[in-house]
């Protein structure tokens, strides 16, 4: 069982990581034109430039750590 403290926290996590692809999302869908711009090719943009993003990578393994019950 997830206690209160990490319950929190975990909750904090995601909304950071959220916040972090909208604003990626959003920075895609403003700055890119291209004419095979679709849903699935921003998604795929979206993924790739999250991937070479150190503070959501840091935020994607406190979030694993959180929910493998490893807290500290």
């Amino acid at each position: 069982m997830i206690d209160h403290d990490v319950s929190t926290e975990l909750g904090a996590v995601c909304a950071q990581l959220d916040d972090l692809r909208r604003t990626v999302a959003d920075e895609v869908e403003r700055t890119w034109t291209s004419p095979w711009k679709s849903p699935e090719t921003v998604d795929a943009k979206v993924r790739a430039r999250l991937a070479g993003h150190a503070a959501y990578q840091a935020l994607r393994a406190r979030k694993r750590q959180l929910e493998e019950g490893h807290p500290s």
